[in-house]
């Protein structure tokens, strides 16, 4: 390979000045290899190392190219975070796409083992721990399928494993809060699980689940990483802008003190040529080249003076430019805080739903073994809440479930606890309970919602609802044993005959 004498050159050559200039082919050689290196890591870095090559093509002057420099080194130093950010959105998501293939696979123990393991497994730190990852959801997804259309085509799941599924479905929904067109798929899917759909179609409405939250996490991700350079950039300017003026600034209060010191200094000469002239003409010259001095010196002054007028709008100007970014900062702080809680809400009935509960029931259970309180765990279920949907259609149900949890919210402590726990069940954790007063105080509750006017469409619609009760016992070793006890309770109450509390402590 023949390299020309310019190339074969010393990489570094000192100019007249004494300033170090980069030989411009290897650092081009280094850029594209660069460029090679990073092609679809990051778009955006992608695009500075682009515009660094370009800026250097174009013999820009050093200034330019050191800052151009400083972009790539800037976006360079957030590959980390970027890298940390993708790992723990993609992680999550094949963590919930295993958790519903788990739900959808309760009739295959095999494949449910494999699915625990992968749910198991660390987070993922690296990108080969996470296609790993993918690749076994991907594998078992795979056999999923095989054995599905192996068996036969009629759907094999039983009535309330599909219904099971269903409500899983969507309640994982109504525990996301993504804006846009991501957010309007997931409201469409929800409402044709609501209308109800045959056992072949769950596959792919587990599919289309599966992509909307993964590409609606990305969107999220994308806009907040898209908000946060914003904010460095608009910093970064803010602080250029400010060193500047406070450059600036020093220079005008020097060149006021050098021009007061010349005006003192010319005063007292002009003193002195009057007190030792003895002509009077060459007094008056005296006078006058020394009034000449001090006009220049004021006119200079003024000059300052506008100089620093104009400097303090321009500090003016940034302290606006402050204020507004502080607003949108405030804006998109509180608008993550919005999401943050709509998470912990259920989007149909506005109480809290099973995210929230489980937290919420981990820390009840934790005070208690602290201090032996006395707290209460109702599950509550919707009397025969199937036939108000064949019945009346699932607006009806919907609005039903939104009256129940109205009703029950509006019954309970601001210290109680109020969650939707899926389908037509909630979960109240009441606090300060006395065993003698369970009886009482969740028959006045059951009879609350029995008495509710609920008409829907001109016909009237009964509501009841059955009970089950427990209180955390010293017996219970695990946080599951209370609960476990409550649902035993609820399956009582609605075998022995329904609309009725039924206690189990």
């Amino acid at each position: 390979m023949q390299i020309s004498q310019d190339t074969h050159s010393a990489t570094r050559q000192s100019d007249a000045n004494g300033y170090t200039k980069i030989n411009t082919a290897m650092l081009l050689a280094f850029i594209n290899r660069l460029l090679g290196a990073t092609r679809g890591i990051d778009n955006e870095l992608n695009i500075e190392v682009s515009k660094l090559k370009a800026t250097l093509e174009r013999s820009a002057s050093d200034d330019e190219l050191i800052t151009q420099i400083k972009q790539v080194e800037r976006q360079v130093m957030l590959q980390p975070n970027v890298l940390s950010d993708t790992l723990k959105i993609a992680d999550s998501a094949v963590s919930q796409a295993a958790t519903s293939l788990i739900n959808l696979l309760q009739h295959d123990p095999k494949l449910t083992a494999e699915l625990q393991l992968v749910l198991a497994e660390p987070k993922a730190t690296a990108v080969a721990v996470l296609q790993t990852k993918v690749q076994s959801l991907f594998c078992i997804y795979h056999s999923a399928i095989k054995n599905l259309k192996e068996t036969n085509n009629d759907n094999n799941i039983s009535a309330t494993v599909h219904k099971k599924i269903c409500d899983d479905l969507q309640r994982l929904i109504n525990e996301l809060d993504f804006a846009g067109g991501f957010g309007s798929n997931l409201k469409k899917i929800r409402q044709r699980l609501l209308e109800g759909i045959s056992g072949h179609e769950l596959v792919n409405i587990c599919l289309q689940i599966i992509n909307n939250i993964i590409e609606g996490a990305r969107e999220e991700r994308m806009a907040s990483k898209t908000f946060l350079h914003t904010i460095v950039e608009e910093l970064n300017n803010i602080s250029y802008k400010f060193d500047n003026s406070l450059i600036d600034s020093n220079n005008i209060n020097k060149k006021q003190i050098s021009l007061l010191e010349n005006l003192k200094e010319r005063i007292d000469i002009l003193e002195l040529d009057i007190s030792t002239s003895e002509n009077l003409e060459e007094t008056k010259l005296h006078v006058q080249h020394g009034l000449e001095i001090i006009s220049s010196s004021i006119q200079q002054q003024q000059q300052l003076l506008q100089e620093k007028l104009l400097l303090e709008q321009q500090i003016q100007a940034v302290q606006s430019q402050l204020e507004q970014l502080k607003k949108e900062t405030l804006l998109h702080t509180q608008r993550l805080e919005a999401q943050q809680h709509k998470l912990y809400l259920d989007s149909l009935t506005q109480v809290y739903n099973r995210t929230a509960l489980d937290e919420r029931f981990k820390l009840e259970f934790k005070r208690w073994q602290r201090y032996q309180t006395n707290t209460t765990i109702a599950m509550i279920d919707i009397d025969h809440f199937k036939n108000i949907n064949d019945s009346f259609g699932h607006i009806a149900g919907d609005k039903a479930l939104k009256i129940v949890a109205r009703a029950l919210q509006k019954s309970i402590k601001s210290s109680d606890f109020i969650a939707r726990f899926g389908g037509e069940e909630f979960v109240l954790l009441l606090a300060d309970l006395a065993p003698s007063e369970i009886q009482v105080v969740l028959d006045k509750l059951r009879n609350t919602i029995k008495s509710i006017p609920f008409r829907f469409k001109g016909k009237q619609i009964s509501i009841t609802i059955s009970i089950g009760v427990t209180q955390f016992s010293p017996d219970d070793n695990e946080i599951v044993d209370p609960f476990e006890r409550a649902d035993q309770a609820l399956y009582e109450a609605k075998s022995s005959g329904r609309d009725k509390v039924i206690i189990r402590i």
